[in-house]
């Protein structure tokens, strides 16, 4: 009897035993969920992310329902949708590889990304590095000492390439954003052809009347209907990108150069739009003296001329009309 019972007690002893094993080993292979809870669930309470590694500093701050950056620029809303999606999808796909520890802990220190996401007034942290395109991206939650393989579900590219520094990436590429009724003056000077540049007024009350420029000289009416459709390509007018570094050079040449055709919009509300075009010369024809000009873009300067950018030929085309277009006979 006591060698059945002694049986029964050595078996119920390694039982547990083992479940006591299993326990201890799951919590130790387990990722914690503090580790490893990159995803953020509230998307639209997000307040402010702020994105930071030795190239530069983003601060993204959504007040009254829109986002601006550094405080100070309009912000490009796809770009802030992308980046709100990743980090509703960010997870850890598993650990980092114990043979990258010890270097990973190095290069979080000096070459990692940070990532700030304040919600009122908690704000989560985690870095992310990477060596390149062709290389995974680690994250680490601050607090946690372990880093993991970082994945953002239903995107198969680059996840570090989604946390970006550059400021142009983020500002808006609208050049002009007016509705009709919100235009009081436009102003288009063209340098070599004088005679086509204007100055098109509407009254409050919709009365359109058209001037010489510079003379400020009265011309006849304009036909209404061709003002009318004029106005409204002021809507959601795109340039292509801000100028890369090597052209910025330009900048201080084409501020002391007059433009080969300017644009001012003065709205209603007292704000204005100024815009500075420029040829953008690609070589010499034929190598003689004569300048080749790129058919496509143009150089422009914005921002009282603080600012270059690249606008394509046809954002443009239907802005930089001569006086001629509102008159149907000289169609």
């Amino acid at each position: 009897m006591i060698k059945k019972y002694g049986i029964h007690i050595t078996v119920i002893v390694a039982l547990a035993l083992l479940a006591l094993f299993l326990n201890q080993y799951k919590s130790g292979t387990t990722l914690g969920r503090h580790e490893t809870n990159f995803a953020v669930a509230n998307q639209e309470k997000i307040d402010q992310i702020t994105i930071c590694d030795n190239d530069g500093t983003v601060i993204l701050t959504r007040e009254n329902g829109y986002w601006t950056l550094n405080s100070r620029h309009e912000v490009r809303e796809k770009g802030v949708e992308m980046l709100l999606q990743t980090l509703g999808r960010l997870r850890a796909a598993g650990p980092a590889p114990l043979s990258v520890g010890g270097e990973l802990d190095e290069k979080f220190g000096k070459e990692s990304t940070r990532i700030d996401i304040r919600t009122g007034r908690r704000v989560r942290t985690f870095l992310a590095y990477s060596e390149g395109r062709q290389s995974p991206t680690y994250i680490l939650r601050q607090g946690s000492g372990r880093a993991f393989v970082a994945e953002v579900v239903g995107f198969s590219g680059h996840v570090a390439s989604l946390f970006v520094t550059d400021e142009n990436y983020w500002r808006t590429n609208i050049l002009f954003n007016y509705q009709i009724n919100d235009i009081a003056e436009i102003l288009v000077c063209h340098k070599d052809s004088g005679e086509d540049s204007f100055i098109l007024r509407q009254s409050p009350d919709r009365e359109f009347s058209l001037y010489s420029y510079p003379e400020g000289v009265q011309r006849e009416s304009p036909n209404d209907s061709l003002v009318i459709r004029y106005l409204a390509n002021y809507f959601l007018v795109p340039f292509e990108r801000y100028a890369e570094q090597g052209e910025r050079t330009l900048i201080d040449s084409l501020v002391n150069a007059e433009p080969d055709h300017l644009i001012k919009v003065t709205g209603y509300d007292g704000s204005d739009t100024e815009v500075f075009f420029h040829k953008i010369i690609r070589g010499v024809q034929g190598g003689g003296s004569s300048p080749e000009f790129d058919l496509f873009r143009l150089h422009a300067l914005i921002d009282n001329r603080s600012e270059m950018i690249v606008v394509p030929w046809h954002s443009v085309d239907l802005l930089l009309r001569s006086a001629s277009y509102f008159y149907p006979e000289n169609r």
